[in-house]
């Protein structure tokens, strides 16, 4: 039972959709052509019954009429109604109880069969020789007469009409099949071209990478919605490949830097640093300055990976922005003690759906940015209101600013407007686009809006959900 099933799935999806449409049509097509068939068969065999019943009936009501007259010599002498009404392949006969024949009249061969005498109406079918025929017999009784009156009919006509009608179906039958191949072939080839033209796509694809795309097909169908899905998810794919590249090359580039500068002073080190103390003090202070900041970029790139690969976020997760606010500032101003940092709550908030260690690190991404770019005027406010359905978070400081033209490019891996001036400070240029990749993860949006040596205002929007 399993090999023929595990041949069918081995087949092409072109043949199994002709095999399967030509089979459905086939079963389908044989019973419908089976039921016609019994039913116009029953329907033909009641009409011969009716006959034969219908001219019992009236060599039965023609000898009641004579009743009284009634005899085997009346019998004999009126023979000649049993020929009126005969019909073809058919015989009439009357015989007495003893199974003797009075008249007889046939038209057609029949064969032989013994007299029954009948106590009351039978009606038999009786196969001989190949053929069939139908017995009716009834018994008259009268004063002078007892006897039985038989009908034999052979069914010729009705087996040749429905061998006539068997071949016409047969032949239908098979013409339906091979219409039903022929038009599975057609269709599948249809259906199927989308499909292959996808393969083909997918190949090009492979050989050309990602700059093949599918052709929609016309119609608002399922193979166009397969084509538009297939064609965005390529779009994606080759983003995510674009920006895997760029990752690859910025991370190459500013792991290059401290690299480097590892390299130059252990070989001044190995070259003079052993008799020299200065060249020692210096190169050990400058080789661990670069090893924290290399030790800073490899963390911050763990947790740009860990934000861009999170999945799992508890819907029932309620965090207390206003608590998580004033956790993050009372930190800062242990860290800095020379900056002016407030908390800004304008109204009761309600909470966000957010794990609150993901909050902290958001607020302390934007603040440490505002406290290495604000070292003029050392004021920075975080504020935080409702809007709605809507929390609005805002870090405002009076630093340097942002050039206009620079603002799009900040949430850029590793993107520093002053790249000297960001280096000498610690800075990876990852804070924001983990920022950034964290506050999407939580379906809400950041943007910063800043005015070149005046300050920035950073504002993080997060869906609230009641206390």
């Amino acid at each position: 039972m399993k090999k023929p099933f595990f041949f069918f799935k081995k087949m092409p999806w072109r043949s199994k959709l002709i095999l399967s449409s030509s089979t459905a049509i086939f079963f389908t097509f044989f019973i419908v052509n089976f039921l016609q068939f019994h039913m116009v068969s029953k329907w033909m065999l009641k009409r011969e019954e009716a006959s034969v019943h219908k001219t019992l009936s009236e060599i039965t009501s023609y000898y009641k009429e004579k009743e009284n007259r009634l005899d085997v010599a009346y019998i004999q002498k009126n023979s000649s109604l049993l020929n009126r009404l005969n019909d073809k392949n058919q015989l009439i006969r009357v015989y007495d109880n003893k199974g003797k024949v009075i008249i007889s009249d046939k038209n057609g061969n029949f064969p032989t069969l013994e007299p029954l005498p009948a106590s009351e109406k039978t009606l038999d079918h009786i196969t001989s020789e190949e053929n069939e025929t139908i017995v009716v017999r009834t018994p008259i009784n009268t004063r002078n007469f007892h006897g039985t009156i038989e009908i034999v009919r052979e069914l010729t006509s009705y087996g040749r009409m429905m061998d006539e009608l068997f071949i016409i179906m047969t032949t239908f039958g098979i013409a339906a099949i091979l219409f039903s191949a022929l038009t599975g072939f057609i269709l599948a080839k249809q259906f199927l071209t989308p499909v292959r033209e996808l393969t083909l796509t997918m190949k090009r694809i492979k050989e050309n990478r990602f700059q093949e795309r599918m052709v929609v097909p016309e119609g608002n169908d399922e193979l166009a919605d397969l084509s538009n899905i297939f064609n965005d998810m390529m779009d994606e794919i080759e983003s995510s490949f674009l920006q895997q590249k760029q990752f690859v090359e910025d991370a190459s580039h500013e792991l290059r830097t401290p690299i480097s500068i590892l390299e130059g002073h252990v070989a001044l080190l190995n070259r003079w640093g052993k008799k020299d103390e200065a060249i020692l003090d210096e190169s050990l202070s400058a080789s661990m300055q670069e090893l924290s900041r290399l030790k800073k970029l490899v963390f911050n790139l763990l947790d740009l990976t860990r934000a861009e690969n999170s999945r799992i976020m508890q819907p029932n997760e309620k965090t207390d922005p206003e608590l998580i606010i004033h956790q993050v500032v009372k930190n800062f101003e242990v860290l800095h003690p020379d900056f002016e940092l407030v908390a800004e709550i304008k109204q009761p908030l309600d909470y966000i759906s957010i794990f609150s260690e993901h909050l902290q690190q958001i607020l302390i991404i934007l603040m440490d940015n505002s406290v290495k770019y604000s070292q003029r005027v050392k004021t920075i406010v975080v504020s935080a209101k409702q809007k709605g359905d809507l929390i609005c978070i805002e870090v405002i400081d009076n630093g340097i600013g942002i050039p206009p033209d620079e603002v799009s490019k900040v949430f850029n891996r590793f993107y520093r407007i002053d790249k000297a001036r960001s280096r000498e400070k610690g800075g990876t240029g990852l804070g924001l686009s983990i920022a950034k990749r964290l506050v999407e993860k939580y379906n809400g949006t950041i943007s910063i809006d800043s005015e070149e040596g005046k300050g920035t205002i950073v504002e993080i929007l997060f869906p609230s959900i009641k206390n």
